[in-house]
């Protein structure tokens, strides 16, 4: 029988090596392999603790390892080190029996041999001190596992005391919210079935159909199964809730996969309207429709459909949720501090304008249009609104409630530290009337 670290490890190695998302490699490694609760609890956060911790136990690791080794091996002393640093109640004989054996039937005795030096020399000797670091820029990122680049971006547009607070907030665990099916059931209704059934739940303030659930994974639970709640950060939630929709209103979302945000905007709409969903891969379309079908919603259509290239048609209401470098959804996937970089921010900067320019020809006179990502980083947020309203003079913003002042706004990015939540840009602007 595979254990759980075994497990663990062939997840690290499909995200960090083969480049697999790790919250979809997760589900689908704990669908395959029915585990207990408390080994749930213990598979989740060696992924996620050894993904967000990466650059930290390179750091504490580097002093005892003297020769050449092999990425796969350096991956398991990461998980193995992690536990021992990070992790109180799993003794040390046991981090380091369970490495050895793993490294022995992938590399051999000799592998195991040298596993089992590393780890006994790192869990014996003290770990270098992060202070010791005296570039401030360089101590952060290796505190808090985030490339320089990154901290350069954020201190430059936040300044260092925020910087500093966002990064020690994408170490957290994630929050488990669901988001209600308006359609199906109350808020009440939903809240006393999901303590029937053993969780501890509490209703957001700011958004009446945000359950905060405490527990083993919510998808185990009835209602998820039934389709009567939805797995939804709370930021993500606000972009449906903001978008002011009317009944009857025709309703684009260019960037859909995988459905959440539509989904969001078809309860609300409580099948009066029509909204087209659509995403660039084809293979996506199945998911949202699988969505779709699980939720029963009526009046929703999901297509395939590039969103640089011209739509039919005029909408009421068009949603921008813009393929984005997803700075702020770190905490739910913290590989992507890894894979991002500049380069890649700025060809989407490109897209994101390109996108924009497109589909701003298919909103009705008087209609509004949305424009939201899951990142912090300005070049994608305030400087894309920004470059689109001076090349379209013919369309302005329409302010936003900001839900942590309740003052009205132009621009709305909220940072992870402000709502326990993921960082996200919100914005809002209508085609003017001529």
């Amino acid at each position: 029988m595979t254990t759980v670290r075994e497990l663990s490890y062939q997840t690290l190695e499909a995200v960090l090596k083969d480049g697999a998302y790790s919250n979809l490699k997760m589900n689908e490694v704990l669908q395959e392999h029915p585990l207990s609760p408390a080994d749930r609890g213990l598979y989740t956060a060696l992924v996620y603790g050894t993904l967000k911790r990466k650059l930290t136990l390179d750091f504490y690791l580097k002093p005892y390892v003297k020769t050449k080794i092999k990425g796969w091996v350096r991956r398991l002393l990461w998980m193995s080190l992690y536990q021992f640093v990070y992790m109180d109640k799993i003794p040390t004989h046991a981090i380091i029996n369970e490495a050895v054996e793993i490294a022995k039937q992938r590399g051999g005795k000799q592998t195991g041999n040298t596993v089992n030096a590393i780890l006994r020399q790192a869990t014996t000797q003290p770990l270098r001190s992060i202070d010791s670091i005296k570039n401030k820029e360089e101590q952060l990122s290796i505190r808090y596992s985030l490339p320089t680049w990154i901290i350069r971006h954020w201190k430059t547009h936040f300044g260092l005391e925020k910087t500093e607070e966002i990064a020690a907030q994408m170490l957290l665990p994630a929050v488990q919210t669901v988001r209600v099916n308006r359609t199906k059931l109350t808020p009440d209704e939903a809240v006393a079935q999901l303590i029937e059934e053993g969780y501890r739940v509490q209703q957001d303030n700011d958004i009446a159909h945000c359950l905060i659930v405490e527990g083993t994974g919510v998808m185990q639970s009835q209602l998820f199964r039934e389709g009567k709640i939805s797995i939804q950060d709370k930021s993500s939630m606000f972009v449906a809730e903001m978008i002011d929709l009317q009944h009857g209103q025709r309703v684009l979302d260019c960037c859909s996969a995988p459905g959440g945000k539509s989904c969001h905007m078809a309860e609300i709409l409580d099948g009066t309207g029509e909204i087209l969903a659509t995403d660039i891969h084809d293979h996506k379309i199945g998911l949202i429709q699988h969505n779709i079908d699980k939720l029963g919603l009526s009046g929703i259509q999901a297509r395939q459909h590039d969103a640089t290239a011209p739509y039919e048609g005029t909408f009421d209401r068009i949603l921008v949720d813009a393929p984005c470098s997803g700075l702020g959804v770190l905490r739910h996937k913290p590989e992507i501090r890894y894979t991002m970089n500049q380069e890649t921010v700025d060809q989407l900067v490109k897209i994101q304008l390109q996108i924009l320019n497109n589909v701003a020809q298919n909103l009705k006179i008087g209609g509004e249009l949305i424009y939201s990502t899951c990142t912090i980083e300005q070049m994608e947020n305030e400087n894309v609104i920004y470059t689109f309203l001076k090349a379209h003079p013919e369309f302005e913003f329409v302010t936003l409630q900001d839900p942590r002042t309740k003052e009205q706004v132009k621009t709305l990015q909220l940072l992870p530290q402000d709502f326990d939540a993921d960082g996200f840009f919100i914005t809002k602007i209508r085609r003017k009337d001529q």
